[in-house]
């Protein structure tokens, strides 16, 4: 019963200090936030907060994976194993989480994109390399692999690219780059 209640506790104090940081994402810049801030917003102490984190980067990416990984498994919930409809929706949950973030956290955005296009690119890669692992389980992991770093960052880059430059939905983007792919793969490019 107190293993229990610990875990209750914990993962209430966990939630606290993930509401805190985030409250806080959307009022300063990720720079100047310190830990006091965090664990003020928390109603923690310091040691509660080092039980959990290491420090406020070890929280973002925390934050982000967590928020991240439910938005693409909801989005991959039908297109779980390797295709070009999974590829979609990984780059349109992308696109997703990128608005609802710079959005939400308007003052600390560009403060964070370094650290959040190094958790997503490696968030993505693995997502990528699971479902490549499981549909060509006779090719050698290593070219898996480097398809899957490959195909993340440009899902990664066009997400960016959308994101900067584009006026059209994800989705128009998306139908785009697909169709200009496919005719450069044919030699039909104009």
């Amino acid at each position: 019963m107190t293993e229990e209640n610990t875990d209750l506790r914990s993962i209430r104090t966990r939630k606290f200090i993930f509401d805190s940081f985030v409250e806080l994402l959307e009022k300063k810049e990720f720079n100047s936030i310190k830990i006091s801030d965090i664990t003020t917003g928390a109603m923690i102490n310091r040691a509660t907060f080092y039980r959990h984190f290491l420090d406020k980067y070890d929280l973002l990416e925390k934050v982000i994976k967590e928020d991240l990984l439910e938005n693409v498994l909801k989005e991959l919930s039908n297109n779980e194993d390797f295709s070009e409809e999974m590829l979609k929706s990984l780059f349109l949950s992308i696109t997703t989480f990128h608005m609802g973030l710079s959005t939400r956290c308007q003052k600390s955005y560009h403060d964070m994109s370094v650290n959040i296009e190094a958790i997503l690119k490696k968030e993505l890669e693995q997502i990528i390399l699971q479902s490549l692992l499981k549909k060509y389980q006779d090719v050698s992991n290593e070219k898996l692999s480097i398809l899957a770093t490959m195909l993340s960052w440009m899902i990664y880059g066009a997400s960016i690219d959308w994101k900067q430059n584009s006026s059209k939905s994800p989705e128009g983007y998306l139908e785009d780059a697909s169709l200009a792919i496919r005719k450069l793969l044919k030699n039909e490019i104009v």
